[in-house]
């Protein structure tokens, strides 16, 4: 991958943490790190043709429409071109379609890879007894036997 995409994600990484601070997922934020997103994305998409929505765009939009009250394709590509225009860049055109290919070109592995670590990075920081293990069990040395 070349240094020019190689910042352009980059940059977008950076736009896509600070948009999920003033957003519906401002938590998610602050459990992914940017450089790990980063990683994941050159790992599973591979090359790819830079588009209007690349891979990590495609995966803010589809994460916001999964997280959102509406859960519409529509509103995910209206909250698309809406951060578009915001950022300065030229608006863009309202139909579905694009996303909804894009959407199905995201590799499953990068998908996967974020559930698992937004859940495990959630799950370790918080106590046992939130988790629903008994305090007993983590207070002393539990021993099993057979009769």
């Amino acid at each position: 991958m070349d240094s020019t995409k190689k910042g352009q994600l980059a940059e977008q990484v950076r736009r896509w943490r600070a948009r999920f601070a003033q957003s519906v997922g401002a938590m998610l934020g602050d459990v992914i790190p940017q450089q790990l997103v980063l990683q994941w994305v050159m790992e599973e998409a591979g090359g790819w043709r830079e588009r209007l929505y690349g891979p990590l765009a495609t995966l803010v939009l589809f994460i916001e429409q999964v997280l959102s009250a509406d859960h519409s394709c529509q509103d995910a590509v209206a909250r698309g071109v809406s951060a578009r225009v915001a950022s300065g860049q030229a608006p863009c055109s309202l139909n579905t379609g694009p996303y909804c290919k894009a959407r199905s070109r995201l590799p499953l592995g990068l998908l996967e890879r974020l559930a698992r670590e937004v859940g495990r990075r959630l799950c370790a920081g918080q106590p046992a007894a939130c988790l629903g293990i008994p305090s007993y069990f983590t207070d002393r040395p539990i021993k099993r036997f057979d009769r």
